[in-house]
């Protein structure tokens, strides 16, 4: 605006020193006049827009500002906690540090308790490896019974043949015996026969005798 005043000012300052016959200048003149108020114009338009670009600048100056000044508050607010924060922390941490020994002391319970339940572990490995011998032993001790099963078996079954040949060599004997027995009848029916025989030959032989003596 202070740019298109001094315009004008020179201009009517021109136009009072000009001769009135000098018509011509009087065109060049107004040629100019009108060169320098499109002139103006153009930087009238360029410095409203930059006008604008600085309103808008400052707009945004002003926001930040503020928000500045809500963040100071803020940080002053936060300042004044503080205190309260950190004694609330030392509460929490004294909170922490008595969970602390309460862990402390339930795993020093426990380890006590891992320690029995380790002996406990180890004496029944043992009762493990005792039970496990004397499965093997008994094993060994079925296989005897099984095997002696066997044995008795075989004596059964060998008895069995024994008892079988016993029998036969039992009916051969008695088969024996019946054809002895038999043959003894016959033999003293014969004896007896013979006997009476041989007596009364020996009679007769005696008596004979005794005639011719």
């Amino acid at each position: 605006m202070k740019l298109i005043g001094k315009i004008i000012a020179c201009v009517a300052v021109a136009l009072f020193t000009l001769p009135s016959a000098a018509k011509t200048n009087v065109e060049a003149t107004v040629e100019q006049m009108k060169i320098n108020a499109e002139n103006s114009e153009v930087n009238y338009k360029q410095y409203q827009d930059n006008l604008e670009i600085v309103n808008k600048n400052v707009e945004q100056s002003d926001a930040a500002i503020k928000d500045i000044q809500k963040m100071k508050k803020q940080l002053i607010a936060n300042t004044k906690n503080v205190d309260k924060n950190k004694k609330s922390l030392g509460e929490i941490e004294k909170e922490i540090q008595k969970l602390k020994q309460k862990e402390q002391l339930k795993q020093a319970q426990e380890e006590k308790q891992i320690v029995e339940v380790k002996k406990i572990l180890e004496k029944l490995e043992q009762n493990k490896k005792k039970r496990e011998e004397n499965q093997l032993a008994y094993d060994q001790m079925a296989l005897q019974v099984v095997q002696e099963r066997k044995d008795w078996d075989m004596q059964v079954q060998q008895m069995s043949t024994l008892q079988k040949e016993l029998e036969q060599k039992e009916k051969k004997a008695k088969d024996e015996k019946s054809n002895w027995q038999a043959k003894r009848k016959d033999y003293e029916g014969e004896a007896k026969k013979w006997g009476a025989r041989a007596k009364t030959s020996n009679d007769q032989y005696n008596k004979h005798k005794k005639m011719n003596d």
